[in-house]
Parts: structure tokens; sequence; C-alpha cells
């Protein structure tokens, strides 16, 4: 009847422009938080295990309090957590849509007349959440943590400098030096009974005796002195000439031969700079007419994998769903494979880049386009309740596809 014919029309348009209600929204965003929240904990705590070796290198090594351990790993925590925060997004949204259709209250959402699109709001506001979280650290955070590390680790060797040396022990710590000593006093930096060999000079040799020294640290220079007293100076050169000298004091610019030490402040790479210093490195580079394609790419990238949130978003939702009908896979795993081939295939885009094989703005984000596309397509397939067969081609290949990355990967790392 025309009547009932016009009610349906008006239930339908209400089911179709019906608003989210709060309810459910909070529901899906709380769903997503604990797995975000915990992912990103039990994966901070994994990355640190990886710098375990250097913590223990500072504590026995240098003698560092544990006031400045937990300086180093706040340091160090944002060039994790820019890769950390993307993953664990895409983990918790796989993690609740999964548990949302496998419990068949997606089913019961869309009999109310929700469809995947509104359901998708909560993860919608969650990725801006993310993002605005991982491009913090990207932006700001990452460059001050590396800068900050090194300065730590450069401040901490060379004002420990003495921690690392032994008694009556020849001590090859310092480049083209051999020292000994019979008595040090690591805290003090003082030294008795010193013997040093110093070899920097290839044409000339230098035996140096004394009978105390001290090891000094510069904070404002950053450089490493040794100063002696009451000694003699023995010089051989290439000509046969040996010179004999007495000296009441005699300094002697040390440098360590371990390369983390560099001083940060003369030699900065890219992971340390601004965005603001990297603009001017790419001016500076193209004035002096050299390739300014890598310091363009890691300018891109600091924008790029923050943005991946939201790729990240399309992608978990349909997966989530999609995985309950065609595996068994753990939504980490599926998580994992997924951030794994985005960047494998980030990393061989960008020595395409660096190669000049292609443009280093593409080369940045033709990952985050790719899977954006693929993304779009998954989820359009999904709201329409249809097989997703470039899904399963995907996973057919994905052995070939990931082999095939892989060795671009590897060509740009040699």
């Amino acid at each position: 009847m025309p009547g009932e014919k016009s009610a349906l029309n008006r239930d339908s348009l209400y089911y179709t422009i019906k608003p989210m209600p709060r309810i459910i929204s909070s529901y899906i965003f709380k769903e997503m938080a604990v797995p975000f929240l915990m992912v990103i904990a039990v994966l901070a705590i994994t990355s640190l295990l990886s710098k375990t070796l250097k913590l223990v290198e500072l504590v026995i090594n240098h003698g560092v309090g544990l006031a400045i351990v937990i300086k180093f790993i706040m340091f160090i925590m944002p060039s994790f957590l820019i890769y950390i925060i993307p993953m664990s997004f895409l983990i918790a949204v796989l993690i609740t849509f999964n548990r949302l259709s496998s419990d068949n209250e997606i089913t019961a959402m869309k009999a109310s007349g929700l469809n995947i699109l509104k359901m998708s709001m909560p993860v919608v506001f969650m990725a801006l959440l993310a993002y605005i979280m991982s491009a913090f650290f990207a932006i700001y955070a990452f460059p001050w943590g590396n800068i900050s590390s090194k300065r730590l680790i450069y401040d901490v060797v060379r004002s420990k400098a003495g921690v690392g040396l032994k008694e009556r022990t020849f001590n090859d710590a310092f480049d083209g030096l051999i020292l000994y000593a019979d008595r040090i006093m690591p805290e003090s930096g003082e030294l008795q009974g010193i013997f040093l060999s110093d070899r920097r000079d290839t044409k000339d040799s230098t035996i140096i005796a004394a009978k105390d020294g001290i090891i000094m640290s510069d904070q404002k220079t950053m450089k490493i002195t040794l100063r002696l007293f009451n000694g003699t100076t023995h010089r051989s050169g290439d000509k046969g000439l040996y010179t004999i000298v007495t000296f009441n004091t005699y300094d002697l610019n040390l440098s360590l031969k371990e390369d983390r030490v560099k001083n940060p402040d003369t030699s900065k790479s890219n992971r340390d700079l601004t965005i603001r210093q990297l603009k001017e490195r790419i001016a500076d580079v193209k004035t002096a007419g050299e390739d300014p394609a890598p310091h363009i790419i890691d300018l891109h990238k600091r924008f790029a994998l923050p943005a991946s949130v939201f790729i990240f978003g399309i992608l978990g939702i349909p997966l989530g769903i999609q995985r309950v009908r065609t595996t068994k896979f753990t939504s980490f795993t599926v998580g994992l494979g997924i951030v794994l081939f985005y960047y494998i295939l980030s990393t061989a885009l960008e020595s395409l880049g660096e190669k000049g094989m292609l443009n280093p703005v593409l080369a940045v984000w033709g990952s985050d386009i790719f899977m954006f596309l693929i993304g779009i397509h998954i989820f359009y397939k999904t709201t329409k309740d249809s097989p997703i067969k470039s899904l399963a081609w995907l996973e057919e290949k994905k052995e070939i596809i990931t082999l095939a990355l892989k060795n671009i990967s590897l060509k740009r790392k040699k």
C-alpha cells in the first residue's frame, strides 16, 4: 500500500542517516584503547631489550648511576615510538574488530541499522589521537632524543674516561696511544707512575714517562686531556734524530677509539636534525651541487610515518572482520605481517629514490599511497559483503613479493 511503502522508505532513510549511538561508539573505542596501550607497552619493553648491552656497558665500563640510565632510556624511546605507535594502533583495530565479528556483534550492529562506515568513527577518532602522538615523536621528540642520547654518552665517556683504565696494564683505549700506570684513581682521574707510547704521528715515535698525571674533561669544548707532571719525553724521528725533553707540565689531547663517542655537535646526522635544520641542509646541499635526495627522503619520512596510522585504520577494520571467515591467524600475526610488508616496501622505494630512479617525495609517500588504495578497495568490498579476490591473490603471492622487496632492501644497505 502507498502508506506502508512511504513508511518503509522513511525507515530506510532513518537507518541510512542514523547517527552512531554514543554508547556503542564509546564501547568500540574502549575495546581498542586497552590493546593499543598494552601493545605499546610490550613493544616498548621488547625494543629496550635490544639496548641492554649498551646500558650494561654504561654501568660497568663507565660507572654511571641509575639516573643516567633512566635519562638514556628516555632519550632513545622516541626512536622506538615512531614505529611502535602505528603498529600498535593497527593491532588494536584488528583485535577489536576480530572479536566483534567472532562474537556476532558486527552482525547485531548491522541489524540495528549501523553500517561499517559508521562503526569506523571511533577508529577515526583514535587514529587522530595516534597521529598526534606519532607526529609529536617523529617531528620533535625524535631529533631531540637522538642528539640528547649522543651528548649523554659523549659526556659520560669523557667525564668517566679513567674508569675503564686498569692499573699495571697496557691500556689502548685512546686512539694512537698505549698507556700504562702503576696506580689509577678512577673517580678523580689521577694517575701515578705513568708510561705512555704515542704513535699518532707516523713519522715520529714518542715515549713519555711521568711521575703523576690527571685525566681532565672539558664540558664546554667537549675535549679530554691527559695532563702529565714531572716527566720526560723521548722522541725518535725518521732521520735517526733522538730528542729527550724534561718537563714540569705536559698536556696531551686524547680521543677515544669508539666511533659512537664522536662529538654530536660537530657530526650531526639527519636523524639529529629538526625539520628546520633538515630544510637548511637540503638548501646547502643543492647550493653545493650535490644530490639532495637522501635528505629530502629523511624530511618527508617525519610526516609519512605518522600518516600511516590512518592507512592502518582503513586496513584494520575490514581485515579484522574478514580474517574470522578465512584463517585462524591471530590479529597480532596479521598486524605484524602488514607492518612488515609496509616497511619493506617503504625501504625498497626509498632505495630507488636515493639512487635517483624515483622521485624522492614519491619514494617516501609511495608506500602510503599503495597501502591506502588497497585499504580503500578492501574496505569498500567489506561494506558490500563482497569476497576480496585481491586479498586472496596477495596471500598466494606474499612470499614472492616479500622476497623481491627484501632483495631491493638488502641492496640498499650494501
